[in-house]
């Protein structure tokens, strides 16, 4: 039996971010089971081998001024070389993007994904190894309440442009070559934070990549 290896690229949103836990001090992350790239383990079976890495904070491209290592550029090739061989890259990043210190564009925020896929393009595979397929997934919405949250990183500029990167990543995905799948179609964010996903979005999410994948493997 041949194992299929995907690789599941992403922020707190992959992380497994629990911002009830959070909120009550006493969790900051998801059991396995209910992020998203747990769940969808259990969906795809024992023939698939989920890698699950996900970083709070995780920009596409952008190096943060308060905190430092975690420009997704700088950490892809690492993942992708610790990882190999892998079939398939689900990539989902840019809400961190959207943080009010870095006051991009829509289109800006996807060119940051699409210098993801093409690092991918770039990477020296070893041996045995190939080129991953690639779905790209633009991130679910982020709340109006985050503007009222004190000293967050996200402002009404951030809900907007949350609002308009859907088509951008679309458009990146079709150019490049990659699956896409739009996050905000399946899953909303927590009210608690307006920024993460309930432990239903995680499952949510899950079953939308499922289908994408298997969509993708058929064809």
């Amino acid at each position: 039996m041949t194992i299929k290896t995907v690789l599941c690229f992403g922020d707190s949103n992959t992380f497994g971010y629990d911002p009830q836990g959070v909120a009550s001090g006493t969790r900051f992350r998801y059991p396995v089971d209910v992020r998203w790239p747990g769940v969808l383990q259990g969906l795809l079976g024992p023939d698939w081998r989920i890698v699950e890495e996900g970083l709070c904070g995780r920009t596409t491209v952008h190096r943060d001024p308060f905190e430092g290592g975690l420009c997704g550029l700088d950490e892809l090739p690492v993942a992708l070389a610790s990882t190999q061989p892998i079939d398939c890259i689900v990539l989902m990043l840019g809400t961190n993007d959207m943080k009010t210190c870095f006051n991009l564009a829509a289109n800006d925020i996807a060119r940051g994904v699409e210098s993801l896929v093409l690092a991918n393009k770039r990477f020296p595979w070893a041996v045995g190894c190939w080129e991953p397929m690639i779905l790209v997934v633009s991130p679910p919405h982020i709340g109006e309440g985050v503007r009222n949250v004190v000293l967050s990183s996200f402002g009404e500029h951030s809900v907007r442009v949350s609002h308009e990167v859907a088509e951008a990543y679309r458009v990146v995905a079709d150019e490049q070559g990659c699956a896409y799948l739009d996050a905000s179609k399946v899953c909303e964010p927590s009210p608690i934070d307006h920024i993460h996903m309930t432990p239903q979005g995680h499952g949510e999410l899950a079953r939308a990549v499922a289908k994408a994948i298997g969509e993708m493997f058929s064809s």
